[in-house]
């Protein structure tokens, strides 16, 4: 799992992009916002997806786009 921020200062969109493509089976969520860091960081959309992958190992669905 790769977690891109369409705002992020510090580390490109289009990087997390690249990265999620390099690695098999990965999956990109895409956060729309501003920020470097989102994970517990009180977005329900990230937050959860996150969390229910480090519990459960269910990765979430391709595509997942948090506004």
């Amino acid at each position: 799992m790769v977690i891109s921020t369409t705002g992020d200062p510090a580390t490109p969109y289009e990087s997390g992009v690249k990265v999620a493509k390099q690695i098999p089976g990965a999956v990109l969520i895409t956060n729309v916002g501003e920020g470097h860091t989102i994970f517990a960081q009180g977005k329900a959309c990230v937050d959860d997806a996150v969390t229910t992958y480090l519990v459960d190992l269910t990765p979430p669905k391709a595509g997942l786009k948090c506004e």
